[in-house]
């Protein structure tokens, strides 16, 4: 591997030679023509360089490589002027005259992209033409994006699973509360566009069955500084404040980035199980109360060390103190008579502390003018948690006395620390045939998981070994890649890709003194092919090959104790699943677009309930005994109804079949889902300062791999308002406003009905406030002593 990425950093330097093209514009009065745009081309169309002349009307194209080329000229979004050119040496083109014809007076330029952009590998949603985001955050934005779905702030493609979050192309590490937190902390005024990538090309990590989301940044203002201040208060069952700013600033060849953030409060979530067992049907009710006390800072410098080469740093640090209450009791009733049986009541309580570092460090350098670009990125990546947690549970009888020897008092102390260190090199090198894209990326991680779990009697806490672990993990991946695109003709284009990956995993428990070993090698191949007859209507095709794998916690073989019936354990036997995905789309003038899609899982793993009907016990463990074939369409509508009304919709149909591999669970399940988002976006004034918006989930009922899903309707309206120039923003938000109870889901473990429902405490209101200022930096200019000779000049 140490030989592969050598030559991966020579091959942009060897073997070519460097040339500069020059020449004089002038119009039919001879007169010298300024701000026309000269481009060099490829033979198959691919912009190597462009340059404006100046108002002599000259330009000087410098550091060419000798090849074929096309010269076009463009004055004001016209083409004027195209040549065929062989450069073999240096060119001078002398004076080239043209028939222009173009008044300037009274023209007034604009170039807006449509909301809604479809490349050939990817689907773009160019935020910054969005009215409806104006005033949230990149959260909100993405609740605006077609086919993304944000509930719970969990964010997934519908039809599919969870995605992958990418800033500027560079990987966010967070996961769960800390990711929603570091969105919400970016303002949607910031952001330039969201690119989804259903089907990733080689270029990017293989892992995520479900894709990736960019998230595209606006690029600072040159020589100025800008600043944010936000609060938002939220009142659910309690409240919640959100509160933090940034500040921004560019100077020279300096750009600094900076951001802090602070969330404080609490919500109440309450998770309902039924259990059918023969003789007996438990019903479960856990209410929680999740306190939340969480500090967020980022840290990012750019420095330009000249036109060629930058670098710089990104950093982010999160410290989450959460504090978790929780009142469960399970009510036993006779399946026969109904009468109850007897009650299982448990408490308990759990301190946290969790940290989370992660830390980018890169190198961007411009090679020449045809348009090589390398860059290289070292990244680092820790997490820590420190759990202690409470419990007590015990069985009483209908009359509320206890039942001897049915009591469980005990204590669980856990850490875990998880490292990732990992080299990233990117090379874009554009050929008169294609333009190719290689690289390739190391990583290695290491975690280690610390668990004791205590016995309390009598206020004294004795170890249990059995129930005690404490387990290594280390996993190494290294890959290459490579990716050509071409266009075939203007309306063709296709690009194709190439992905390997060699992991090698090894997981130790201590406690029972168990290793596991693997490796594993695969290929990750992508297809991508568009057609574009017209404006109006364009078709393209992708295929790609995904691997999914396990979270580091689902390996951890250590227990986790619910109560005297209840437990979950990890599997450190788990293998990652793979997934084949195609991917058919039309698009009409980017307001209509239709994809169909076929997905194929192999060796999925997910959390199966073990249910044993004589103990009455239940066990939770991941496993691997999924294969899953999905078929579904999604219809995107984007209208602009009138001036001041947009609509949204977006409708996703899909067939889901799905096989088990384990006796435990289901065998086959087949059937239909749905889910169905409308979004209308009302502007109440001309000056687009008064903006109204509705947002409706619904999902039908139907199946999800081996499960049975009942449907589901949230509902969330904002408004917002926006004054002094637009620099203050304020917002009310009523969220889950219909019918807040919940999906309920169905399985079946040895045959017993399983029903589960999971209420997160979503319906709630929100105020928030944001006041964005900023200025242009006066940049000190040496005063030309000769200035009065200078004005005398005619």
């Amino acid at each position: 591997m140490k030989n592969v990425f050598i030559i991966l950093l020579l091959i942009p330097f060897c073997g070519y030679s460097q040339y500069k093209i020059s020449g004089k514009l002038v119009n039919e009065n001879n007169s010298p023509v300024e701000y026309a745009e000269v481009t060099l081309q490829t033979s198959n169309s691919i912009s190597l360089h462009s340059e404006l002349t100046n108002k002599y009307g000259e330009f000087n194209i410098n550091n060419i490589k000798g090849d074929n080329y096309e010269l076009s000229i463009k004055y004001f979004s016209q083409n004027v002027y195209s040549q065929f050119i062989i450069i073999d040496n240096n060119l001078d083109l002398k004076t080239i005259n043209l028939n222009i014809g173009i008044s300037l007076t009274g023209v007034i330029l604009e170039n807006k992209k449509s909301l809604i952009e479809n490349k050939v590998d990817r689907m773009v949603f160019n935020v910054e033409n969005s009215v409806a985001a104006t005033g949230g955050n990149a959260l909100d934005a993405l609740k605006l994006t077609p086919r993304i779905k944000v509930q719970n702030d969990e964010i997934s493609m519908i039809g599919k699973g969870s995605m992958l979050i990418m800033i500027n192309d560079k990987l966010v590490q967070f996961s769960g509360e800390e990711l929603a937190t570091y969105l919400k902390t970016l303002n949607a005024s910031d952001l330039k566009k969201i690119e989804v990538l259903s089907n990733p090309p080689s270029k990017y990590s293989a892992e995520g069955n479900s894709g990736i989301i960019n998230i595209v940044t606006k690029k600072t203002k040159k020589d100025a500084w800008d600043a944010s201040l936000r609060t938002i208060y939220q009142q659910s069952t309690y409240a919640k404040t959100n509160n933090g700013g940034s500040f921004n600033i560019q100077k020279g060849r300096v750009q600094v980035n900076s951001g802090l953030n602070y969330i404080n409060g609490s919500n109440a979530p309450e998770y309902t199980n039924q259990i059918y067992y023969p003789s007996l049907t438990w019903e479960k009710v856990n209410n929680r109360r999740d306190f939340s006390n969480l500090l967020s800072t980022k840290l990012g410098m750019e420095y330009k060390i000249n036109d060629k080469l930058s670098t710089g740093f990104n950093y982010n640090f999160v410290s989450n103190k959460p504090l978790r209450k929780e009142i469960g009791k399970t009510n036993l009733f006779d399946s026969q008579t109904k009468a109850l049986d007897s009650i299982i009541k448990t408490i308990s309580r759990g301190n946290y502390e969790k940290t989370t570092s992660t830390l980018n460090y890169h190198i961007a350098y411009d090679i020449d003018s045809i348009g090589r670009k390398l860059s290289i990125d070292f990244d680092y990546f820790n997490y820590k948690n420190i759990a202690n947690r409470f419990l007590k549970t015990q069985t009483f009888l209908p009359s509320n006395e206890p039942i001897e020897n049915n009591l469980l008092d005990a204590r669980n102390y856990g850490f875990q620390d998880i490292q990732n260190y990992a080299v990233n090199i990117d090379m874009v090198h554009p050929g008169k045939w294609a333009e190719f894209n290689y690289g390739g990326r190391i990583s290695f991680t290491n975690t280690n998981n610390y668990f004791n779990y205590f016995n309390i009697k009598s206020n004294i806490e004795e170890i249990d070994s059995g129930l005690s672990n404490e387990f290594i993990y280390k996993e190494n991946t290294q890959a290459v890649y490579f990716s050509a695109e071409k266009n075939l003709s203007e309306q063709w284009k296709t690009k194709i890709g190439i992905r390997y990956e060699f992991t090698q995993t090894e997981g130790l428990s201590k406690t029972v003194i168990q290793s596991n070993s693997k490796s594993y090698a695969r290929l990750f191949p992508t297809f991508f092919l568009s057609f574009t007859p017209n404006e109006n209507h364009s078709f393209s095709a992708n295929y790609g090959k995904r691997i999914k794998r396990p979270g580091y916690s689902l390996l951890n073989p250590f227990k986790y104790v619910s109560n005297l019936y209840s437990y979950s354990e990890g599997n450190p036997f788990l293998q990652p699943s793979f997934t084949n995905n195609i991917e058919l789309e039309y698009a009409h003038k980017s307001n209509l677009i239709t994809k169909i899609y076929f997905s194929h899982t192999n060796n999925n793993f997910d959390q199966v309930t073990i249910l044993d009907e004589i103990t009455n016990i239940e066990k939770i463990i991941p496993l691997n005994y999924i294969t899953n074939k999905m078929l579904g369409i999604n219809q995107t509508f984007i209208f602009k109804l009138s001036k001041w009304w947009n609509i949204n919709t977006s409708v996703d149909v899909y067939y889901s079949s799905t096989n088990s591999t384990i006796p435990v669970t289901l065998q086959y399940l087949k059937g239909w889902n749905g889910e169905f988002n409308i979004s209308n976006d009302l502007t109440l004034n001309n000056n687009k300062t008064v903006v109204f918006n509705t947002n409706v989930w619904f999902i039908t009922k139907g199946v999800n791999n081996l499960d049975y899903n009942s449907n589901g309707i949230q509902v969330d309206t904002s408004f917002k308002w926006l004054l002094l120039n637009k620099k203050l923003i304020i917002s009310l938000n009523l969220e889950d406003i219909i019918n807040p109870k919940g999906i309920k889901y169905t399985s079946y473990s040895n045959g017993i009905k399983n029903s589960f429902r999971n209420y997160n405490d979503d319906q709630c209101f929100k105020l928030g406030i944001i006041y964005n200022f900023g200025k242009k930096i006066n940049v000190n200019k040496r005063e030309y002593k000769n200035q009065e000779e200078q004005n005398r000049i005619d």
